[in-house]
């Protein structure tokens, strides 16, 4: 997507700026709205929402306080995703409500299908003894949907009181 849009093929941080991207053109189909109404949100001009959504415009590039912003505005938390994952981290949402059991019970379940989804996959890529580049993008992608959903299980079950009802 972004190549097309600015006609090159080595970028940095091209994956952060496709996702801020796609996150502020979801926000516009969403909305029905054109993209001076998000800058005007923003609280800039299109011209420089342009500017700085452009990775070759080394004058005004997308700063940590626009990729704030445009998540704040969209409540679309893929850029910041992103940006965790180029560090091989991971953004989890902090919970603030009080859990149930009921709510581990269905986060214990996606937990196992995650998980059941990596072991289906590398056994099915296993299963001629050679792993292809696109088998190995497969499982990764696999690993870390499981390892997201495990995350949030720990996340619940570590930092927020159980309350029965």
């Amino acid at each position: 997507m972004i190549d097309t849009l600015f006609n090159t093929d080595e970028l940095p941080n091209a994956k952060v700026y496709e996702t801020a991207h796609r996150v502020v053109a979801d926000y516009m189909e969403r909305h029905r709205c054109k993209i001076d109404v998000v800058a005007a949100e923003l609280g800039t001009t299109t011209g420089v929402l342009y500017r700085q959504l452009n990775p070759k415009d080394t004058q005004m590039p997308l700063s940590i306080d626009r990729v704030m912003a445009i998540t704040k505005l969209t409540n679309d938390n893929r850029i910041l995703e992103i940006v965790a994952s180029e560090f091989d981290l991971m953004l989890i949402e902090k919970h603030q409500d009080k859990a149930k059991a009921s709510d581990i019970n269905l986060l214990v379940d996606i937990a196992s299908i995650e998980n059941n989804d990596v072991f289906r996959v590398v056994k099915l890529a296993i299963a001629d003894n050679i792993i292809t580049p696109e088998e190995r993008e497969a499982i990764l992608k696999e690993i870390e949907e499981a390892e997201k959903a495990n995350a949030e299980l720990k996340d619940l079950v570590l930092h927020t009181a159980i309350q029965d009802k």
